[in-house]
């Protein structure tokens, strides 16, 4: 089974995180899924890992595979951002389409194709924003109109949009 595959690869080893998190922003799980169903994998530890030369691509924080009762997969692309004002200034779109552009062509489709690319994983995946400016008891909503002007990304002969979240979204059984 796929989950048990991706804990079993030696290369993704160190990278198989108990939570996706990166400045302040978290993904939470609704408790109603267990952890056994569900793997992070902190994609871009492992791009600072594997390529430790000044070049290596942007890439994004977190992949997330997600079991579903019906055998079926959810997979999350996400990236995390605190950002200080309610515009979009602080995120460069050409930023955020090279991180999952890195993740879905290199990552998923190169690097690890043996397990993204088999046709006995059925799957729906999402890339996922998650940014908003974080505050001890507060969060602020984020306008995510401008990843309307991002360049489609493809995995899988389908045209895949990124959505846009607030901090800390929810990942729903499926």
């Amino acid at each position: 089974m796929l989950l048990d595959e991706l804990r079993a690869e030696p290369a993704l080893a160190y990278f198989i995180k108990s939570e996706c998190c990166d400045q302040g922003i978290c993904v939470d799980f609704d408790p109603a899924i267990p952890a056994t169903d569900f793997v992070i994998i902190k994609v871009d530890d492992f791009y600072a890992d594997a390529i430790r030369a000044g070049d290596r691509p942007k890439s994004p924080d977190c992949l997330i595979v997600q079991r579903c009762a019906d055998g079926k997969f959810h997979w999350f692309v996400v990236e995390l951002k605190s950002v200080q004002s309610q515009g979009s200034g602080d995120l460069k779109r050409e930023e955020i389409w090279e991180k999952f552009h890195t993740c879905l062509t290199d990552f998923m489709s190169n690097r690890f194709r043996q397990f993204f690319y088999n046709p006995d994983y059925e799957f729906n995946l999402h890339l996922v924003l998650v940014a908003g400016k974080m505050a001890e008891k507060f969060k602020r909503n984020f306008d995510f109109k401008f990843l309307l002007g991002l360049k489609p990304l493809y995995f899988a002969n389908k045209i895949i949009g990124v959505q846009g979240e607030n901090p800390n979204p929810l990942v729903r059984p499926c």
